[in-house]
């Protein structure tokens, strides 16, 4: 909780100006609070929550620079840990948000039984954002349409409802 609201209710900044510096010094203080296993420390939900999406890709390429690897392989000390699970999905998803919800839609729709709500979520908030990005990192991992494999899923007037917003009657 005290990741995720500030997340949703801070105000950003939208543009694209980046302070290189303040990527650089960042960059440093997550890794020192990463390497301590300070997940939950308010300087890495301070960086997280306040800065533009430039601004964090910025800092994000510079960990990746100075360090060596992407942050995500540094956040992956222990799988079965929630918060660390979080913290790798929201910076996933400020890093590649197409692959982010191709990854939702696909464990969605994987095995038996479909998880609409997840499928419905990723679709309808995506229709008019980037869903043209998530069918095509789609297809390309999965080597089937997006529009296939939920027709294949989903029946009804719920897989008409989806197949239109993925822009397929």
């Amino acid at each position: 909780m005290q990741l995720l609201v500030p997340l949703v209710s801070a105000y950003r900044y939208d543009g694209p100006e980046v302070n290189t510096r303040l990527a650089h010094s960042e960059a440093k203080i997550l890794h020192e609070k990463i390497h301590h296993k300070a997940y939950s420390d308010d300087e890495i939900i301070r960086i997280l929550t306040t800065w533009s999406k430039a601004q964090l890709l910025a800092t994000f390429n510079y960990y990746n620079d100075a360090f060596g690897h992407p942050i995500n392989k540094d956040l992956k000390a222990d799988p079965k840990d929630e918060y660390l699970k979080t913290l790798r999905a929201i910076i996933r998803c400020l890093t590649c948000p197409d692959r982010y919800f191709e990854k939702v839609v696909r464990q969605a729709i994987a095995g038996l039984g479909t998880d609409e709500s997840s499928l419905t979520r990723v679709i309808t908030t995506r229709a008019e954002v980037d869903l043209k990005h998530i069918k095509e990192a789609y297809q390309k991992r999965n080597s089937v349409p997006l529009e296939r494999a939920v027709a294949g899923d989903t029946s009804g007037d719920y897989e008409s409802m989806l197949l239109a917003l993925l822009g397929q009657e």
